[in-house]
C-alpha cells in the first residue's frame, strides 16, 4: 500500500513539471490594437470649407485715358474779337486809360473785380476762384481771360497771358469783345477811334469751358 502511495506521488509530480514547462515555453498572446478613431468631430465633418474671396483688381485706366486732349480744346475753344486802346506792363496805366475810355465812350467799367498779381498778373478774387465749376477745380490766384461774360461794349483791363497769340505780360485795355464776325466789333472800334486813333481789334482763341 505503501508502494502504491509513493508511486501516485511520483507521478503527480512528474505531471505538475511537465505542465508548467509547456506554459513557459507558450508565446505571450499578441496584444490587438484598437482601431484608431477618427479625429474629425462630427461638427467639422459637416462644417463645408470656408470659400475664398475672389480679389479683384481694380482697374487702372480711366474714360479718359484715350480722350484726345487736342481735340476736346478746340472744341472748348471759340474765336473772340476784342476792341483794344492799349496795352502795358504798368497796371495803373492801364486803369487810368480804362476810366477815361469809360468816360469817353460811355461804356460801363466793368473790371470783373480783377486786382494785380506778381504771380499770375492778374487775379480774381479768392472766393470767385474757389468757386469756379463748382469749387476745388482752381486756386487762388488764376486769372481767366474774358470771353462772353456780360455787355458786348464795356471796359476794362485784362491781362495779355490769357490771350492766344498776344504777346505775354501786358495789361491791356479792351473796350468791346464778342465772336468773330459780330457787328458789335467794328461799331465799337470805329467809336474808339474818334479818340484814340491807335485802337485797334484783335482776334484769338478763348478758352469757353468753366470760366468767367
Amino acid at each position: 500500500m505503501r508502494l502504491y502511495t509513493i508511486l501516485f506521488l511520483f507521478l503527480l509530480a512528474a505531471c505538475t513539471t511537465a505542465t508548467e514547462t509547456e506554459s513557459s515555453n507558450a508565446e505571450p498572446p499578441t496584444e490587438v490594437e484598437a482601431p484608431a478613431e477618427d479625429t474629425l468631430t462630427e461638427e467639422a465633418a459637416t462644417t463645408p470649407a470656408p470659400e475664398v474671396e475672389e480679389v479683384v483688381e481694380e482697374s487702372t485706366t480711366s474714360e479718359y485715358d484715350d480722350m484726345d486732349w487736342q481735340a476736346y480744346e478746340e472744341s472748348m475753344t471759340q474765336d473772340f474779337s476784342f476792341v483794344i486802346l492799349i496795352s502795358t506792363t504798368s497796371y495803373d496805366a492801364a486803369l487810368k486809360r480804362a476810366k477815361d475810355a469809360s468816360e469817353k465812350l460811355g461804356y460801363p467799367l466793368d473790371l470783373r473785380e480783377l486786382h494785380p498779381n506778381e504771380e499770375t498778373g492778374l487775379s480774381l478774387p479768392k472766393e470767385v476762384c474757389e468757386d469756379i465749376c463748382g469749387g476745388g477745380v482752381v486756386d487762388y490766384p488764376h486769372y481767366l481771360p474774358r470771353n462772353d461774360w456780360g455787355e458786348s461794349k464795356y471796359v476794362s483791363v485784362e491781362y495779355s497771358d490769357g490771350f492766344d497769340g498776344f504777346n505775354p505780360g501786358y495789361y491791356i485795355v479792351v473796350v468791346a469783345s464778342g465772336e468773330k464776325g459780330d457787328p458789335i466789333i467794328e461799331e465799337a472800334l470805329k467809336e474808339s477811334q474818334q479818340f484814340y486813333e491807335d485802337a485797334y481789334a484783335k482776334t484769338c482763341g478763348v478758352w469757353m469751358g468753366c470760366g468767367c
